[in-house]
């Protein structure tokens, strides 16, 4: 997972990094707040770290920015020195997942980090089959099956839908998709993600009157986002798509023509 760090102490901002990265987490250091805007608008992180005072960033304040930011959607905690009773309920007011208090050992920060991980983003380790909407996915199999029909996807596709399925409205990176769909570098001169979306569009059906939309970002990356269907002439009411009614699948889906 993506985990921004912003620590006041630079001790302590090392200790986080090295040891979330031997968990196997893509990690990066700020110390001010104009560190974290950049980063945040170009890229997708799954978690940021901040601290109560951290640096020429102040943690109540930045977090109050990023709940703000149109399309921000990841998790936040805070991780700090002796904070008090007040100071972890204004974090916790201002959308925070967990209030880590230093000194840790790193056993215990990746364990907490995990737990947080987990809560925000159930279905990002999930081994067993689960479902989203009309689509079952399997993580060991690695394969979609959308209305009983297994999907013929490349691996680097199921990969994609997998990523796209499991963030529904949340706005994706290209280097985000490309890292975690497929294990690879994005590589802004290639146009081969783009191509493999725009084939997942026609095999998933990722079409409005299915129940999905899923947007280009203009210099960003892909949103795959739910669409309601007409509104209800008797009463005016717009409803989302009831996946028990839509059923009928033709042949090329499964085949991938």
């Amino acid at each position: 997972m993506r985990i921004v760090i912003i620590q006041n102490d630079e001790a302590a901002a090392n200790q986080i990094r090295t040891a979330l990265t031997r968990a196997g987490h893509r990690c990066w250091v700020f110390t001010t707040r104009s560190g974290l805007t950049e980063i945040v608008r170009k890229t997708t992180v799954d978690l940021v770290i901040l601290d109560w005072q951290g640096g020429n960033c102040n943690g109540l304040e930045a977090a109050r920015w990023l709940r703000g930011q149109t399309g921000f959607s990841a998790a936040v905690a805070f991780c700090s020195e002796g904070p008090s009773a007040t100071q972890i309920a204004a974090a916790f007011e201002v959308g925070a997942i967990d209030y880590i208090i230093r000194p840790i050992d790193d056993q215990q920060l990746c364990a907490r980090v995990a737990v947080v991980l987990r809560r925000a983003y159930p279905d990002q380790a999930r081994e067993e089959p689960f479902d989203v909407g009309p689509y079952r996915i399997d993580p060991v199999e690695k394969c979609v099956i959308y209305h009983e029909r297994t999907l013929e996807l490349t691996p680097a596709e199921f990969g994609i839908a997998r990523c796209l399925l499991i963030n529904i409205g949340r706005p994706l990176s290209r280097d985000y998709i490309q890292e975690h769909a497929v294990g690879e570098p994005f590589l802004a001169s290639s146009r081969s993600l783009d191509s493999q979306v725009s084939a997942l569009r026609i095999k998933l059906r990722l079409m409005p009157e299915r129940g999905f939309q899923l947007r280009a970002m203009y210099g960003y990356g892909y949103r795959l986002d739910l669409t309601p269907v007409q509104a209800a002439p008797a009463d005016g009411r717009v409803r989302m798509v009831d996946w028990s009614m839509i059923s009928n699948v033709s042949a090329d889906t499964s085949t991938g023509r």
